[in-house]
């Protein structure tokens, strides 16, 4: 299951190269008279926190793409043709994925035993370890059947949530969900890079607070069909009042088949994220997922995904595009089920379909997660991430002070993070985490770096 990536806060002030309304109320302008690179939004609100962790998280992570030929400024002609939706490209995907999703079944068919109603066996093994206090593998099993968003990083809370469901199953309710609220707040701590000294030398500072609210509900259709759904609601204030505040509405909607030894799933998702006064950016997807359970203590997962970002009016709008993206990925119990390990392994490409100067975009990267449960009460969670960006199209790059120079941009994101749970009541949560960023990109302004740190009480219902 992929990790949603935490919240970021949204700059108000130039941090990389984006220009934004509220930029634009700190007295920065863009040239409307001709290109610059300062009008490719690189920042890690765009790259980064747009995208997700590419988790379309999910960031799952949804995003978007068009097509290149040759190489070269293209200045800020728009291509009528780059901009009729997905295209011939990302419905070539969609063909692929489906492939894929029935090679897969017809895989399963003809290797893997059958099982009379493998939904009650998932559900009735995780039940099993769960009781023996191997969380781990409970939800490994669990994750056959239900696929609920947003849950806490601690297996033991996982694995209850998820065992609510499957009880509620045994005693013929077929509709069953979960919620969750959360608040706290934290520190945002720009670090000096490169850009920032090119900027003024002002990184920025402020402090912010979160709130949360969201659920899922699933109904067990039949007995190897589940249908999930889930929404999350997020936002996010923050001190200094030149910055916009941030809001966003995650959605997803799926139909899980539970196999003898895995899973597949077929869904829909996205999410509305504000940008100011120019409206809501809209994201939505279509994914396919193929989960193989080689042993209790191993899943291999293959997923796919197509998905559409569509940026609303203003100078946002060309950074439109649409996505193929797929995952790779391995997770195994440790510890005797009270501690997990997910690789995960991922790549895909960017079709700009409103002629962004940069062109097309080629993506790969690796996450790594870890999370330990040290007692019912404490557990500890990990990860990292690094993505590499490759855009398509030279831009000719001028800063003011040295000669204009051709390039192809690129840039290197790098995460690291972590944090601590602690069940301080029953279904009350307090886990303080911090969040560490690094951006390599050879421009002037493409790096960026920042520390995170915040506190937050979760209430599960």
């Amino acid at each position: 299951m992929k990790r949603q990536r935490p919240d970021r806060p949204i700059k108000g002030q130039v941090h990389a190269i984006s220009l934004r309304p509220s930029d634009k109320a700190d007295g920065i302008e863009a040239t409307p008279e001709k290109w610059s690179f300062a009008d490719i939004d690189f920042s890690p609100t765009a790259i980064l926190r747009d995208d997700r962790r590419r988790r379309c998280r999910a960031e799952a992570r949804p995003t978007t793409h068009a097509s290149f030929h040759g190489r070269g400024n293209r200045g800020n002609q728009v291509s009528a043709d780059q901009s009729h939706g997905i295209g011939a490209r990302v419905a070539g995907c969609l063909l692929v994925l489906a492939l894929v999703q029935v090679e897969a079944a017809q895989g399963v068919n003809s290797g893997e035993i059958a099982v009379a109603d493998p939904l009650a066996a998932h559900l009735e093994r995780g039940q099993a370890y769960l009781e023996q206090g191997e969380y781990a593998k409970a939800v490994l099993e669990f994750e056959q059947v239900l696929r609920f968003d947003n849950l806490p990083p601690d297996l033991r809370e996982r694995a209850e949530i998820y065992s609510k469901s499957a009880q509620d199953y045994r005693e013929g309710k077929r509709l069953s969900g979960f919620a969750y609220t959360e608040t706290g707040g934290g520190y945002y701590r720009e670090n000096t890079t490169r850009t920032t000294n090119a900027l003024g030398g002002a990184p920025a500072r402020d402090w912010f607070w979160k709130a949360r609210i969201g659920g899922g509900l699933t109904y067990i259709a039949s007995e190897d069909i589940t249908l999930d759904g889930n929404l999350d609601y997020r936002y996010l204030y923050y001190d200094d009042t030149n910055r916009r505040d941030d809001e966003e509405l995650r959605w997803n909607a799926a139909v899980v088949q539970s196999l003898a030894n895995g899973s597949q799933s077929i869904g829909l998702r996205g999410r509305a994220s504000y940008r100011g006064a120019d409206g809501y950016r809209q994201d939505y997807g279509l994914f396919v997922n193929r989960g193989l359970l080689v042993d209790p203590d191993n899943q291999i997962t293959l997923e796919g995904e197509v998905r559409s970002r569509q940026y609303p009016r203003g100078a946002e709008r060309d950074n439109s595009r649409d996505i193929g993206q797929l995952w790779l990925s391995w997770t195994r119990a440790l510890l005797g089920g009270r501690g997990s390990l997910t690789l995960t392994g991922t790549g895909g490409w960017e079709w700009a379909t409103h002629d962004r100067p940069t062109g097309d975009q080629t993506f790969y990267g690796a996450q790594i997660e870890w999370g330990r449960d040290y007692s019912d009460r404490l557990g500890i969670f990990l990860f990292g991430l690094w993505e590499h960006n490759g855009y398509h199209e030279d831009i000719t790059e001028d800063d003011g002070i040295e000669e204009a120079r051709v390039l192809t941009p690129n840039l290197d994101t790098y995460e690291l993070g972590g944090g601590l749970t602690y069940a301080f009541a029953s279904k009350w949560t307090l886990r303080p985490e911090i969040l560490y960023l690094r951006d390599e990109g050879n421009t002037r302004f493409s790096d960026y770096s920042s520390t995170e740190i915040w506190v937050t009480v979760r209430r599960s219902f």
